[in-house]
C-alpha cells in the first residue's frame, strides 16, 4: 500500500499512539534498500573489527536487532542539516555537535557514529579529526540515508523533520539542539523524550526557547 499524507503534522499527538506500527511496520526498508544500506554497516565492521558478521538481511527490523546485539559496537547515526539552513541562520553550530559526539562517546566508549547530511562535504571537514565516524556514500538515496540512520540505536539530530523522523524511527536516545529556530510555540510539537531536559550546548544562550 502506498499512503500520503498532506499538511505539516507538527504535533506527535497526531500518530504517537501509533508508534509500533509506524516504527515496525510501516516505515520499513524494501528488501534492496536493506540490502544496499547493511554494506555500509558490514564494511564498517570489516575495517574496524576485521571480521566480516553473518547478518541476516531478510527484514528491516530483523537487521535493526541484530546491530543492536552486538557486543562490538554502539550505533549513533547523526543527521546534520544544512543547505538552506544555513542562509536562514537556522544551522546547529559544530559545537553543538561536538558536544553530542563527546556526550555519547563518555556514555558508550564502544560508540560508531553513522552521519548523514545534505552537505556530506561539510561533515567530512567538520568530523575528519574523529574516530569512528563514517558519512554515508555519496551513491546514497535521501531514503537511504534515513534508512541508515534508523539502522542506529541512539541518534543525534540538528533542525528540520527529515531528523526528526531519522530519530522517531531509531526509536533510542536522542540528543536534539534545543535552540532550533523553529518558530513553533505550542507544547505538542516538541515531543516530550527529547526536549524537557537540560542541559544541551548553547541554551543558555537562549533560555527562553527551552520548555519547563
Amino acid at each position: 500500500h502506498i499512503f500520503e499524507l498532506r499538511g505539516y503534522w507538527q504535533s506527535y499527538l497526531h500518530f504517537h499512539k501509533h508508534s509500533y506500527e509506524l516504527q515496525n511496520r510501516i516505515f520499513v526498508a524494501k528488501q534492496l534498500v536493506i540490502e544496499k544500506v547493511s554494506k555500509l554497516f558490514i564494511n564498517i565492521y570489516e575495517q574496524q573489527f576485521k571480521f566480516k558478521p553473518q547478518f541476516s538481511l531478510n527484514n528491516h527490523q530483523l537487521f535493526k536487532k541484530q546491530l543492536s546485539e552486538s557486543k562490538w559496537t554502539t550505533w549513533i547515526g547523526i543527521h546534520v542539516r544544512r543547505s538552506d539552513f544555513v542562509h536562514l541562520n537556522f544551522s546547529s553550530s559544530e559545537q553543538y555537535l561536538y558536544f553530542a559526539v563527546k556526550y555519547y562517546r563518555k556514555r558508550y566508549p564502544n560508540a560508531s557514529f553513522i552521519v548523514a547530511s545534505d552537505d556530506k562535504r561539510y561533515c567530512k571537514n567538520l568530523f575528519h579529526n574523529q574516530t569512528n565516524v563514517f558519512i554515508t556514500p555519496e551513491s546514497f538515496s535521501e531514503g537511504d540515508d534515513l534508512i541508515a540512520l534508523s539502522f542506529c540505536q541512539h541518534s543525534i539530530i540538528t533542525g528540520g523533520t527529515f531528523g526528526w523522523w531519522a530519530a522517531y524511527l531509531a526509536n533510542g536516545y536522542v540528543i536534539h539542539d534545543k535552540v532550533y529556530p523553529s518558530g513553533c510555540v505550542r507544547r505538542e510539537h516538541y515531543y516530550p523524550p527529547w526536549f524537557l531536559i537540560d542541559g544541551y550546548v548553547r541554551a543558555y544562550q537562549n533560555s527562553a526557547n527551552i520548555l519547563r
